[in-house]
């Protein structure tokens, strides 16, 4: 994978013709950008993004329902000792 600078295809647009599947950084600031996906590996990769995302959800709902179970137990069950 290639690693393009945000500079260097502001200047020259048409690198973005050449380019497949990139890496675009910001070296001033010195972070990443996120990832160029030229179309014609789009349709390879939408189906593993998909996975990837659809994963990354359960796993969040998983963990909101595991803090929501704890905040259940902290409330307590009423004993009806006072």
């Amino acid at each position: 994978m290639h690693m393009y600078g945000i500079t260097a295809i502001q200047n020259h647009p048409s690198l973005l013709k050449e380019m497949t599947i990139s890496k675009i950084v910001d070296k001033r600031a010195h972070k990443d950008i996120g990832y160029f996906i030229s179309v014609k590996y789009e349709k390879y990769l939408k189906e593993i993004i998909e996975k990837i995302e659809k994963d990354e959800k359960i796993e969040k709902l998983e963990r909101l329902k595991a803090h929501q179970d704890l905040e259940f137990c902290e409330v307590g069950v009423d004993d009806g000792i006072e």
